[in-house]
């Protein structure tokens, strides 16, 4: 009897070492239907973690999560209309309280394209820009054109499918080939090109 009662406080322990509590307030002005938290090194966005329930505007919902919490999550919300908010690399050591406001919104125009804007920290001309979606091979064309990105910064659009926010940068430098790989990028975002 000893040693059942030792082995369920042992999974019991371990159960409560991974599993974080936390508050999802939604601050947007329209219902959230699904929630999904993973790791920030994790692709794959798993199940709904909400799938019977609704965050109505100015109210929250608490969730029990099995998530390491020296670990920053990314969140992903889908609201009525289809729209996703987004968080990555969120803090969860500290923070218990996730609001989700509507600058975490991800707008695309309606003709599917994400405008941002790049800034130059290379301490070079880039000659030619790539970007394609972290899951995709194929870099497609240059999207500088005939231009040059000196240090300086540049409104771009870009053809999103809406399955990834991810992308893989590859820039052209005076002979040399350099790649950002996993870049984050939103409407409005600002990406910033480095060497490092």
């Amino acid at each position: 009897m000893k040693k059942v009662l030792a082995l369920f406080l042992l999974l019991f322990c371990i159960h409560s070492l991974f599993a974080v509590e936390l508050v999802l307030i939604n601050k947007t002005d329209t219902p959230l239907f699904e929630v999904y938290a993973i790791p920030s090194d994790t692709e794959n966005w798993g199940y709904d973690k909400l799938p019977y329930d609704v965050i109505i505007p100015g109210d929250h919902a608490v969730l029990e999560l099995e998530l390491d919490e020296s670990k920053p999550v990314n969140f992903r919300f889908i609201d009525e209309d289809g729209d996703l908010y987004l968080k990555y690399n969120v803090d969860i050591s500290e923070r218990r309280k996730i609001l989700i406001s509507p600058e975490d919104h991800q707008l695309l125009s309606g003709d599917g394209l994400i405008r941002f804007t790049l800034v130059n920290k290379t301490g070079s001309v880039i000659r030619a820009l790539y970007i394609t979606p972290e899951t995709e091979v194929d870099w497609g064309d240059n999207m500088l054109n005939e231009f040059m990105l000196e240090s300086s910064e540049m409104i771009l659009e870009l053809q999103t499918s809406g399955r990834s926010s991810f992308y893989d940068i590859r820039m052209e430098l005076a002979g040399e080939s350099f790649v950002q790989k996993r870049v984050f990028i939103s409407d409005r975002a600002r990406v910033l090109l480095t060497l490092h």
